[in-house]
């Protein structure tokens, strides 16, 4: 099944890497010139590489049945194309190289519809910040507690449709409405292909300044789990961020909260669901660059809270200095001290090097 996959994978990448757009016929001449443009670079698209290296050395990692275990590891690759089909669309397609070859996020979405972005395929579910991130992109070298623990270490990925919208307000305001298979076996994996999962987020920016801006998300996702009970998660995030319009180069600052809270509803009992643990958490990490090439961080993260039967409640704190030579490169020192009721105290230290070739797509704001 494995080498199915991938030579499913195989297949599918080099069709995007190959496969050249064409302006359709009937398109206006000024929607064909501007494709036209895009299309200078012999109709191909735009193709990168991004890897991570890693090493660990922690307390709990001197177990060989460790989840995280010490040494040296290759944590992941990433292959990325992507690339206008036409005046309409835009396709992405990301796969994920690491025992073998899977399908990250590969989808096409609207360009020309006015204030209005629909997008189909398989992608990241618009809950919360950190969700939609990639490993590479990170702030930290590790996801917090929370959403390893209730989206799981990939976080919410599926296919299915999603709708975003401007609200006509005076500020930035983005309705995003998204329908999902479901087939996350943290949250759902419900099974029945008639189960769909819809996610909400709400997203507002405010420009405080013309240094500063602040962000703020409110999002929530609901539907059937394995049980074929109903698991709801929701949460909210708030983004400040300060850079300044001299000297921004060498000088700015990003402050990020989030909280995440879910309920799983297990097995019935007598006709009655048995809810299972709430399993809630907040982490809030403060983004300090002090030189061109260098950043200072910090992290605190509480899981299990609010307190729930069945859940160990954790802290932890986390540091990190990073140097990046350029935006294709960058290295990262990290201490981690974590605290879990029950289980002796765990510090870990971890260097992390980040490279990318080609192409290198802008991240999310």
């Amino acid at each position: 099944m494995r080498s199915r996959q991938f030579s499913v994978s195989i297949s599918l990448a080099f069709i995007l890497a190959s496969f050249p757009a064409f302006a359709q016929e009937g398109s206006t001449s000024a929607e064909t010139a501007t494709f036209a443009q895009r299309a200078g670079k012999g109709l191909n698209p735009d193709t990168g590489v991004n890897f991570l290296g890693l090493y660990r050395k922690s307390v709990r990692g001197n177990d060989p049945a460790s989840a995280r275990p010490n040494g040296f590891h290759f944590q992941e690759a990433e292959l990325q194309f992507s690339a206008d089909v036409d005046p309409y669309l835009r396709a992405v397609g990301l796969f994920s190289v690491g025992e073998g070859i899977e399908p990250e996020e590969v989808y096409a979405e609207t360009l020309s519809l006015p204030a209005l972005t629909l997008r189909l395929g398989k992608f990241k579910a618009a809950l919360g910040r950190h969700n939609l991130l990639h490993t590479h992109a990170f702030p930290f070298i590790d996801a917090p507690l929370v959403n390893e623990a209730l989206l799981g270490e990939e976080g919410l990925n599926d296919v299915g449709a999603s709708g975003s919208v401007l609200l006509p307000a005076p500020w930035f305001a983005e309705l995003t409405l998204q329908a999902m298979a479901g087939g996350s076996e943290t949250l759902y994996g419900s099974g029945n292909p008639n189960h769909l999962v819809g996610v909400a987020q709400w997203k507002n920016l405010w420009d405080l300044t013309d240094d500063s801006t602040l962000e703020w998300e409110l999002f929530g996702t609901l539907g059937n789990n394995r049980f074929d009970r109903r698991t709801h998660a929701y949460g909210t995030d708030l983004t400040f961020k300060w850079r300044p319009s001299v000297g921004g180069k060498y000088r700015s600052v990003t402050w990020t909260t989030e909280y995440l809270n879910g309920l799983i509803a297990g097995n019935a009992v007598g006709g009655e669901p048995v809810f299972g643990p709430r399993l809630g958490g907040l982490s809030t990490w403060l983004q300090y660059q002090f030189a061109e090439r260098w950043w200072a961080q910090g992290r605190m993260e509480l899981l299990g809270h609010p307190r729930s039967e069945g859940v160990e409640p954790a802290r932890k704190q986390s540091v990190l200095l990073g140097f990046f030579p350029s935006e294709f490169s960058g290295f990262r020192l990290q201490y981690d001290h974590l605290s879990q009721t029950g289980q002796p105290d765990d510090h870990s230290v971890a260097f992390q090097w980040n490279i990318s070739i080609g192409a290198h797509p802008a991240h999310l704001y």
